[in-house]
């Protein structure tokens, strides 16, 4: 678990407040870019259930729940296309576009040799914009 400093300015002419986050921080979520990209990818493309995925990624363990319910949301975002790096994932079912993310991700990832769809897709969630 790492807590990452975000900075907020403040327009001066409208009120607006922005907050500027450090690359491969996804706004608005707990989680950085890579471990939604390795989450998505062993859920939606490896088919580990959801508990299995949550002991793997999850930075608060030891919660006794027989599911994850970011992971749906996660797709669904996905699915909506509200996530800019990956639009071109959007689709209709949740879990499908979830693996098409995952595997924009992983498309992203430097040159690895025989490794797993989800150690690439953590490695290109680093380097995705």
């Amino acid at each position: 678990m790492t807590i990452v400093a975000c900075q907020r300015y403040l327009c001066t002419s409208c009120g607006a407040v922005v907050m500027v986050v450090p690359r491969g921080i996804e706004p608005r979520r707990h989680y950085g870019r890579a471990a939604i990209c390795l989450a998505l990818a062993l859920w939606a493309l490896a088919g580990q259930p959801t508990t299995v995925v949550r002991t793997r990624v999850c930075a608060w363990p030891g919660r006794a729940t027989t599911s994850w319910r970011t992971l749906t949301r996660w797709g669904a975002a996905v699915a909506s296309g509200s996530w800019p790096w990956c639009r071109a994932a959007k689709g209709s079912d949740a879990r499908t576009a979830a693996g098409r993310a995952a595997q924009i991700a992983a498309g992203s990832a430097p040159t690895m040799t025989a490794v797993p769809i989800w150690e690439q897709a953590y490695a290109g969630g680093t380097a995705l914009v």
